[in-house]
Parts: structure tokens; sequence; C-alpha cells
């Protein structure tokens, strides 16, 4: 079971198409997720107007007056009643960000191939009358505003690249926005006069619009059909279908089904009103009832499949934020949200599921397993108590709707599964991304390396700002690790590095350079700087109460944000006063990049921490573009050689030199020298031969948990002296 499970997952992964994550379906894809806001609001909206009580409406009137529902009117006119506009508009401005990230040097205003889509979607909409001009706004121009959203996008970039088109203008002193204006000049003007010509074509050569052609040619082949179960199956496959390509299936297919199911269920009362069965099965109430759980696809099974099948992820929480609309029949939240809707992975089970749940209640009704839906009700009234309200009253039409639910669900769950491990490689693959970019010395146009970045790594980098913003204010998945420095000479644990970590729910332990990087993005380094302080304060005071010497200190690091604060020096001695802590307790570390300029601002904090008797170390000493000769300009106490020195000195006779001149000068300027990242007996052989003596590294100990760090230090420095590894 195990095995066929896992050769399923690894198939269907592998036949998921390409195109799936191609510039064009991740434009797509940005496109519903900007929408979501307003799809959320459209569904509450009505939600709150249909909500399933009996005197629900009345009590509202006469509480609120007769107008109360036009709130909720309003709201869904100005969300799903105009949803393809910022359709359109998410998909052409992401098809040109993702578009310069090819094409780094010309880039493409984002804004304006946003524009030139608008102008082209309002050249083909028929501006006869203004219930006309709406509806193609809405859902039902949904699929046609995709369309053009990404022709007119695809035109306009192809143009704009096209240097006989580009309208220069001399560039001195002239603001970006107006070149980029007068570059795309023509480009813009040609594309919106093609959508112009073809609009005018389809007019000329059909007498109907794009949208009306569309529209008569999908509703073809329903005017030969009639009643039955094959009528059905169709009606669900070809909605389905629609709704996956974006299109509300439901809504464009009802003017030429209503006929069909209403006069099969004119029928069906008749029959009940004589005292005969009723002669048709498949009506628009069996339908809703019995297969529409939950909105198109059954989203009701959907659902309860992302409720099973992971405990904590964003797929589950989606599910939470989308099964209070869902469970009244509202599903587009969980559609655009997931998103369900032009998402291949999803492609075969929102069809497949539906024509089972349809073919299973059919078999039901058909053998006398379960009643027949006769009464009409609410259409957001909850699945389990639709079945037993449409059916009379009758317990089974709850159980048939129960089956269904736990059979969807079942088909769903596989699909599920292979849709969390396609995102969890694709996030992997965004991590990856995000932690080169944190490592770089590279930043934006606005001072940003991550966070104002619009492709999937900075969707990333501002979800983990915001959950790390979130755990500082809650102290959830933040921790301080500990790792050992130890004094070869002495054999004894003299201090400790302290080092921020923190556990996101869903992705893991995330690497401190990305920590570092979205903190300084987003601003709020300070309050995660004065938190790993005061964190640090608080344990070494914990390891003072059980015995460790008052001379083994804790550093911590500071980064150049928390030097930019005037108030840093006053607040590590409230800190250090706060835990009754002395002064050579806790030392600073800073990254030798910060102390590069003598006459910095920062530095002069440097000097006042130094000044209150605190240890300042240079941390990372040998990997940036310092020069030995700063370490006389600066309150230096100690000074840490990195890695890119340590790691190579055993078979580098460039890294020996280079660390023997380090030591020479600290010795003259009484400068302490710890060497990180020491891994193994033979840098520790050719360190202690060069004059280094304090060493902090796996050999001696990885980092530890501050009750591990404390049962550590006590443990090698109660030992009697010997080779400390």
């Amino acid at each position: 079971m195990t095995f066929g499970k896992r050769l399923f997952e690894r198939v269907y992964t592998l036949a998921a198409p390409n195109w799936a994550f191609s510039p064009t379906m991740l434009a797509i894809r940005n496109g519903f997720l900007l929408c979501l806001p307003l799809v959320v609001a459209g569904a509450l909206a009505i939600l709150i107007n249909n909500l399933p009580i009996p005197g629900y409406q009345s009590d509202m009137a006469r509480i609120f007056g007769p107008n109360w529902s036009k709130i909720g009117a309003l709201v869904w006119q100005g969300s799903f009643g105009v949803l393809s506009l910022p359709m359109l508009i998410g998909i052409s401005y992401h098809l040109a960000v993702l578009h310069n990230q090819r094409h780094l040097a010309n880039p493409i205003s984002p804004v304006i191939a946003a524009l030139v889509a608008l102008a082209s979607l309002i050249t083909i909409i028929p501006a006869d009358a203004k219930e006309s001009v709406m509806q193609q706004l809405g859902v039902h121009g949904l699929f046609v505003s995709i369309i053009i959203a990404i022709a007119s996008a695809r035109i306009f970039l192809y143009l704009a690249r096209i240097k006989r088109l580009q309208t220069l203008i001399y560039a001195g002193g002239t603001e970006t926005n107006t070149l980029q204006a007068f570059t795309c000049l023509l480009p813009g003007i040609l594309t919106v006069f093609f959508f112009a010509i073809l609009s005018l074509a389809f007019n000329t050569l059909t007498g109907l619009s794009i949208h009306q052609c569309l529209h008569n040619l999908l509703l073809y082949p329903f005017q030969f059909f009639q009643s039955t179960l094959d009528t059905g199956v169709a009606y669900v496959f070809i909605t389905h279908v629609f709704w996956f390509l974006g299109i509300h299936g439901t809504n464009v297919l009802d003017s030429m089904t209503h006929g069909i199911f209403e006069a099969a269920s004119n029928s069906n009362l008749a029959a009940l009103e004589a005292g005969l069965p009723p002669p048709h099965v498949v009506t628009k109430l069996f339908l809703d009832t019995f297969v529409f759980m939950g909105g198109s696809g059954s989203s009701i099974c959907l659902l309860a499949a992302l409720l099973i099948a992971r405990r904590k992820d964003n797929s589950r929480r989606l599910a939470k934020i989308s099964l209070a609309p869902g469970l009244f029949n509202i599903n587009e939240v969980l559609l655009f949200g997931l998103p369900v809707i032009l998402n291949p992975i999803f492609l075969l089970p929102f069809v497949l599921v539906p024509l089972v749940l349809m073919l299973t209640s059919f078999i039901a009704l058909h053998y006398g397993l379960a009643p027949n839906a006769r009464v009409a009700i609410v259409w957001t009234t909850p699945p389990i108590l639709s079945g037993y309200l449409a059916t009379g009253g009758m317990l089974a039409g709850s159980l048939l709707q129960c089956f269904n639910l736990a059979l969807g669900a079942l088909i769903y769950l596989p699909f599920v599964k292979v849709f969390d491990r396609v995102r969890t490689e694709r996030q992997k693959k965004a991590m990856s991304a995000l932690m080169d970019i944190a490592c770089s010395n590279i930043v934006g146009p606005s001072g940003k390396k991550c966070l104002d970045r619009d492709d999937e790594i900075g969707v990333l980098a501002r979800v983990l700002a915001s959950d790390l913003e979130n755990a500082m204010k809650q102290g959830n998945g933040l921790y301080l690790e500990y790792q050992p420095q130890v004094d070869r000479l002495s054999g004894k644990v003299i201090g400790t590095e302290a080092l921020v970590r923190w556990r996101h729910p869903e992705y893991g332990l995330i690497p401190a350079p990305i920590m570092v990087a979205i903190s300084e993005d987003g601003d709020f380094m300070r309050p995660l700087g004065l938190w790993v302080l005061n964190e640090a304060c608080a344990e070494r005071a914990h390891w003072r109460l059980h015995g460790l010497e008052d001379d083994f200190k804790t550093s911590v690091n500071v980064s150049i944000r928390q030097l930019d604060d005037t108030t840093l020096p006053d607040k590590v001695i409230a800190c250090l006063d706060r835990h009754g802590l002395q002064r050579n307790m806790i030392g600073i570390e800073v990254t030798e990049s910060i102390a590069l300029d003598p006459e910095a601002p920062h530095n002069r904090i440097l000097n006042q921490i130094h000044d209150l008797g605190i240890v300042i170390s240079i941390d990372d000493f040998g990997m940036g573009h310092s020069s030995l000769a700063y370490l006389k300009y600066f309150p230096v106490n100690t000074l840490k050689i990195d890695k890119v020195l340590s790691k190579d000195v055993a078979a580098s006779r460039t890294c020996v030199e280079i660390i023997a001149t380090i030591v020479e000068l600290c010795r003259a300027l009484d400068v302490k020298i710890v060497v990180e990242f020491v891994e193994n007996q033979e840098q520790i052989d050719v360190l202690s031969k060069l004059g280094c003596h304090i060493f902090q590294g796996y050999f001696y100990s990885p980092p530890l948990s501050g009750e591990n760090m404390l049962a550590y230090a006590l443990k090698i420095n109660a030992a009697p002296r010997t080779e400390t590894p």
C-alpha cells in the first residue's frame, strides 16, 4: 500500500505539466493571490446576506431596516462584481516583473504593462449597456480577462524590446518613471490599437463581441441535452472544466441548463403531488444537495482532505480560513487561495470527485437507498443539514452526504499530498535562493535585500518577516544556543557566544543570515537584538546562581542597525542591572565590516559601550575588507579569526602567514584572539604554534542549550588540567 502510494505521488508529480511553473502560470497564480482579499470580502458579504437561519431575513430587516442587505450587495459589487479587473492587472503586472528578472539590462515598468492590459480589455468590452459591461468585469468575464492579460502583456513586452519602437529622451536629470513612460510609449499605443482592431473585426464578422462569441461557443452543445444521467454527467464535467479555467461555470451554463433542470424539477413535484414516484433523478436540487457540497468541485471534500493531510502548514491554515464559508457552500476563498483554479495538480480530482459523487448519488437514489431531493432550500444551507432538509426530513439524505464527503476526501487526499510535496520542493529552492541573497552584499534600489522582491523569494521573505515579528512578541520558536570558548592553556571554558535560533513551525530551523537579512529589511533588528541581549543576560544570571565563575563571559552579536541607536549603551546597562550582572559578564561582538569608518556615528556608540567596561570583540575577522591598521582606531578587546583563515590553516601557507601577522599585531596592542571554526587536531596544533590558545568550534563542542552549556562548563572547569577536547 505504501509503495503504491509513493509510486502514484512520484508519477503524478513527474506528469504535472511544466507549464504549471512557467512565467505565465506563475503570473496567473500571483494574480489570483492578489485578488484573495477581494474574494474573502465578497464571500463574507454573500454569507451575511444569505445565512440559512429561519427568520433571519425578517429579523435583520426589522433591526437594520429594509435596505440592510444593500451593504453586502455593494461589497459584492466591489469584489466579485469587478474581479476581472484586479485579476487582469495582477497577471499583467507579474508577467512584466518576471520578464524584468530575465532581462535585467532593460527593465519595463510593470505598472505600465498593467495599464496597457487594462486599456486592451476595455477596448473589447461592448459598451451598449451598463449591465453587459458590468458582467464582463465580474466573474463572468474572468476567463477572457486572463487571456487578455497574458496576450496584451506578451505583445507589449515583445514590442517594448524592439529598439526602433523605443522613444528615447536624454537621461540626464530625468526621473526613472519619465524614462520608462517614454520608452514604452509606442509599444503601449500599438498594443491597445491591436486589441481595438481585433474587437472591431470580431464584431464586423460575427455581429458579436469577443465575450459573446466565446459564451455562445461554450453553450452550443447544451441545446441538444435533456434531463438524463448523460446530461448531468456532461453538465458536471463541463462546469468544472470551466471553473478550472477561471470561468464561473455554474453561472455561465445556467442560461442553457436552467430550462432542462427546471422542467425535471417541476415534473418531479407533479408526480409527488399525484402520489407517484418522481421520474427524474438529475435535477438542480439533486446536484446542489449531493454533488456540489461546499461548492463546485465538492470543495467540502477538499477541505477535509487538507485538514487530514498534514498537521501544520499553510494549506492547513488556508483550510481553516476557508472552512467557515465552505460550510455554507461558498468556496471561492479555497479556489482562489490554494489555488485550485489553473493548478494542474488539482485538475483531475476537481473534475473527478463531482462526477464520482454524482454516480454514487444516482445509484443510491435509483435503488431506493436514499430519497429524492424534493424540497427547495436556501443554497447556503450547510451540507449534512441540507441533505436532511432537501429530502423532506429524511435521515438517509444526510447519511448519503456523509458517505459522499468521506469518498470525496479519500479521492482528494493523494493529490493534496502531491501538492504539498511539490510546494515543499519549491519552498526549499526559494529558501536556498533567499539564503544566497542574505549572504550577499547586494541590495535593491530601496536598500533592501529581499523584502521588496516581487518574485517567490520575496513572498517567502515577507512571510518569514511577519512570522519572525510574531515570534518575538509571543516568544514562540525563538531561542538561544551557546557555543563554548575554551582556553587551551588553562584547559577551562572561559566564555561562550550566544547564537539566536528560530525554529519556524512550517519551514523548520531558519538560517541565521536569513533572520538577519529580513530583520534589517523589516526594520526590527533593534527589538530582535534587545531580545537576544535580554535572554543572554537572563541565562547568564541563571548560570551565576548555579556556580559559574564571575569571569565567565557571554558574548552577544550586535548589528550595525543597533549601533545607530544612540540609546543602546543605556539599554545595555539597564539590561545588566535588571539581571544583577557585572560589566565583564557580557561582551559585545560586531562584524569587522561595521568598524571600517573611524568617523562613523556607530563607532562613537562602540566607544561609549567600551568606556562602560564592556568587552568589545570584532567577529568574523578575515572575511571582509578590513585592514589591520583599523585596530588602532577602535575600542577592540578581542579579535575573532573567521573560518576563511582558520579552516585551511593546516594546509595553507598563506593562511599561516596572515594569522601569524594578526597574532603579532594583537600581542603588541594587547588584544585577545579567539579562533572560530576549529574542528580538528591539525588546526589546533598549527594555531597553537602561532600563539593562539582560545578556540571556539566543533572540536570542543557544537552550540548547546543553556542548561547543557552550564553543565559542560562546570564539568570541564572542575576537571584536572589536561588537553581539553
